[in-house]
């Protein structure tokens, strides 16, 4: 089923998952672009914006606080709604560079895409309702360097999950992000 749902941490390289990384960061006042949860972001001029195909990572946006411009009140949301006029608007990111999260992909896949590096693909918008991110990964996963994401398994879970089939899911961590330093590395 193609049902994109963004990336969604699942655990740590070596399995070490006792903290989920989150830092803040700032959006920049009116921002002209919504960025939802689980949706991968980088850094612009030092403000968080939502990454595109072929851009290095900062990590992977989880939520936001803000006064609300118009109630004047504490707001929470899932999403960042684009053009909100208001100073001070603090995200929540998962910038770990180690972290793992399991992703749909955008087409067929298959083992072999495991060692592989993926791009970034926004499939359909997220959803203002629910604050859900509409990004997958492309399959097939190659060696290019630069791309953000590397597969480093299938995620098993409890419905089925065929990776011979489109849509399914895989484990990927960053590969090209920021905090690394550099490019990132080739996939085999």
């Amino acid at each position: 089923v193609n049902n994109p749902f963004g990336f969604r941490p699942v655990g740590k390289v070596g399995s070490n998952y006792d903290n989920q990384g989150l830092t803040q960061y700032k959006i920049y006042k009116n921002y002209n672009t919504n960025i939802f949860q689980g949706d991968a972001v980088t850094l612009s001029g030092g403000y968080l914006a939502i990454s595109t195909a072929g851009n290095a990572v900062v990590g992977v946006f989880q939520g936001c606080y803000y006064i609300d411009p118009t109630t004047q009140k504490p707001t929470w949301k899932n999403y960042y709604p684009a053009n909100t006029a208001q100073d001070g608007i603090v995200a929540l990111v998962n910038d770990d560079p180690n972290a793992q999260f399991v992703v749909q992909c955008s087409g067929v896949a298959a083992v072999t895409c495991v060692g592989r590096n993926a791009d970034l693909v926004t499939s359909t918008s997220g959803s203002t309702s629910t604050g859900q991110s509409g990004q997958q990964v492309d399959v097939p996963a190659t060696g290019n360097a630069t791309y953000p994401w590397k597969v480093v398994g299938v995620y098993e879970d409890v419905e089925d999950n065929d990776v011979t089939a489109a849509y399914a899911n895989l484990i990927v961590i960053p590969n090209n992000h920021l905090y690394k330093g550099g490019t990132g590395t080739a996939g085999v």
